[in-house]
């Protein structure tokens, strides 16, 4: 029976359910591979740092170099950060090492170029752990529906910013409120930049774009909006309208390109997202000859996340690696237009914040430009707070300039917001067919 060595660089959250996880898990292990694994060596910071997990002391090192003397089968990236984790993973994959991260920012950034060197090597490439924590969503888009071409994935991809935006809704917490509470759970970090304004979602978006897109398409666009300009009012106020505000990461295929974003969207009650809460993720994938496919589960955590990791190493042996999608997509149409014409008929959230001192008067007038010069209105109310008035709008067809000119003239301001509902097309297409018969 093969044994097979790794070696373990970094022992934090993430380290340490691999450990206990390899641990725990070693006989059921060896029945499914028919193969022993042996931890030789983990990388650390500071070998006196007091752990969640013991180990050995003999496996602990800080130099790299004690790494390769030990000559691993496989190192797993549980450190992060791009310096100097990317020259440790490059010289992994040159000393012919299969390599299994969770490092969405080196993947993010350089992932396109760890995977040409993997190929160059013929060592496995996994990272299944860098989205979604133990959701199989990587694994699935690159080993499962080799007979689909993708068209869409979208989904709630990180946990810190669903867990506030639940709080916010259902406890009726302020943002800063929110945020202390998730820190103090340990759901969000001290300094939670990365989470609250998007990034950790769109350097997961952009791995799952090049798993689908492969390396012979480009982004045509990426968009990316944090949600820490989510405010009470508008929770409330979209909750009257039927919607919950969710940070939705999507990559959309557009001819021979693609698109990324990043965005807080307005979700339907009745969308199965929308029932995502606190620090769950979801995932959708839109496959041409499948259709329409949702995984969930918690997307983050020592456990999760150990065992994604840990499916991966199992996933080596075997042979495995992640393949980017390599079909060469011809230009069908105009990618550009086909952008124009995309955001020109999307549907469109609109909340408008006037001064009380402008009285009736002006939210009147807003009232009658929504509902006759705006685009489509499928629906509108208002709420009053101590000193505003807002005024909240689901629209159709709508010219975001247009919007803004009439905001500006009220002396209002304008806080625009994706929608994801495919009924307000039906009904926007259906009303224009009524109109012109």
């Amino acid at each position: 029976m093969k044994t097979w060595k790794i070696a373990l660089l970094g022992l934090g959250t993430v380290g340490s359910g691999v450990m206990a996880i390899l641990h725990t898990h070693a006989e059921r292990i060896r029945k499914q591979t028919g193969a022993r694994f042996e931890v030789v060596g983990i990388l650390v910071r500071d070998l006196q740092k007091p752990r969640k997990i013991e180990v050995n002391q003999s496996l602990l090192t800080t130099e790299i170099e004690a790494i390769w003397h030990r000559e691993p089968d496989i190192v797993i990236d549980a450190m992060g950060g791009l310096d100097p984790t990317l020259g440790f993973i490059e010289e992994a994959i040159r000393r012919k090492c299969h390599v299994v991260s969770a490092n969405k920012e080196m993947l993010a950034a350089y992932g396109r170029h760890l995977h040409q060197l993997a190929e160059e090597q013929n060592v496995s490439l996994l990272y299944e752990a860098s989205v979604g924590g133990g959701i199989p969503i990587l694994n699935t888009l690159s080993q499962q529906l080799n007979a689909n071409r993708v068209t869409r994935v979208f989904g709630i991809l990180n946990g810190t910013t669903n867990y506030i935006l639940t709080k916010m809704e259902e406890e009726g917490l302020s943002y800063e409120e929110a945020l202390r509470q998730a820190q103090d759970l340990g759901f969000a970090e001290a300094d939670p930049t990365a989470d609250v304004e998007g990034y950790d979602a769109f350097n997961k978006i952009q791995i799952i774009a090049h798993l689908c897109f492969g390396g012979h398409m480009q982004a045509l666009t990426s968009e990316r909006t944090g949600i820490t300009s989510v405010s009470a009012e508008e929770i409330e106020l979209y909750g009257k309208l039927g919607y919950r505000i969710k940070l939705l990461a999507a990559a959309e295929r557009r001819g021979a390109a693609y698109g990324l974003r990043v965005v807080p969207t307005l979700v339907p009650y009745s969308h199965p997202l929308a029932g995502v809460k606190n620090e769950f993720n979801a995932v959708f994938v839109t496959g041409d000859v499948v259709g329409d496919l949702l995984f969930t589960g918690k997307g983050a955590g020592a456990l999760p996340t150990g065992s994604a990791i840990v499916e991966d190493i199992l996933n080596a042996v075997r042979g495995n690696t992640f393949t980017p999608d390599r079909e060469t997509y011809a230009a069908q149409e105009d990618s550009g237009n086909a952008e124009e014409r995309t955001e020109a008929a999307e549907a469109r959230a609109a909340l408008f914040t006037l001064s009380k001192q402008a009285g009736d008067p002006a939210k009147f007038r807003l009232l009658s430009f929504l509902s006759s010069e705006a685009g489509f209105l499928h629906s509108v109310d208002t709420l009053e707070s101590e000193q505003s008035v807002h005024v909240a709008a689901i629209l159709s067809g709508a010219d975001t300039h247009v919007l803004q000119a009439f905001a500006d003239h009220l002396n209002a301001d304008l806080r625009l917001r994706a929608v994801l509902d495919d009924s307000l097309a039906a009904a926007s297409r259906e009303a224009d067919v009524t109109f012109h018969l």
